[in-house]
């Protein structure tokens, strides 16, 4: 999955290095961003420990956002960015661990309504998603022990919307949500429905 995320970023920035500032127009702009970051997972399904049967959920978590994007034109723009949230994992009402949430994404951003102090946009996405080992420690209920739990990367399609409010000429507030359709999957054993909502806000560079 490091070599996904590695490969998905060299390529972007290969775009952008190749397109170079004159391939833009003149009164759009590159913009770099980060901020903090709320993952909120949408689904949870039933899994099997031992004999016990109950539902696996990922909970929700404050991480943080880093990103970019490059506009082509008043309409256009290509939004790369990443996230990092550390999610507790639940087992019906107990606690059983934790899990890194890592999605690389991709966004074809349609600028709907673009002024200078107030930019908002929409498009469809798609991401890396490395879940990283989910690390077990759990006493109580219904599962006990110490143990770690492999996991897949996985991919999967979004929709995201942002907004943007200017500071000045090259300064902005952002902050946005994305929907990814994507589950946790596991080395051994169905994969779990995730499909998480991620909203970010932070501060924007534009150039």
């Amino acid at each position: 999955m490091r070599k996904n995320r590695i490969w998905v970023l060299a390529l972007a920035l290969a775009i952008a290095g190749v397109l170079g500032p004159s391939a833009f127009a003149q009164d759009t702009h590159f913009k770099i961003y980060g901020g903090p970051a709320y993952v909120a997972p949408m689904a949870d399904s039933p899994i099997t420990f031992g004999t016990v049967t109950d539902t696996v959920q990922a909970q929700q978590k404050v991480g943080w956002n880093l990103g970019f994007e490059g506009r082509f034109n008043d309409l256009l723009g290509i939004e790369i960015d990443y996230v990092n949230a550390t999610q507790d994992v639940d087992f019906g009402d107990t606690t059983i661990g934790e899990a890194d949430f890592s999605p690389l994404t991709a966004t074809l951003n349609f600028h709907l309504v673009h002024t200078k102090g107030f930019d908002f946009y929409v498009g469809p996405s798609y991401s890396y998603v490395n879940w990283g080992e989910i690390h077990l420690n759990a006493s109580g209920g219904n599962v006990t022990g110490s143990s770690d739990i492999g996991t897949d990367s996985a991919s999967g399609w979004g929709a995201a919307l942002g907004l943007d409010i200017g500071l000045g000429q090259h300064f902005a507030i952002t902050g946005g949500l994305r929907y990814i359709n994507v589950d946790l999957e596991l080395e051994t054993g169905p994969p779990i429905e995730v499909n998480p909502l991620v909203g970010r806000l932070g501060v924007a560079f534009r150039f």
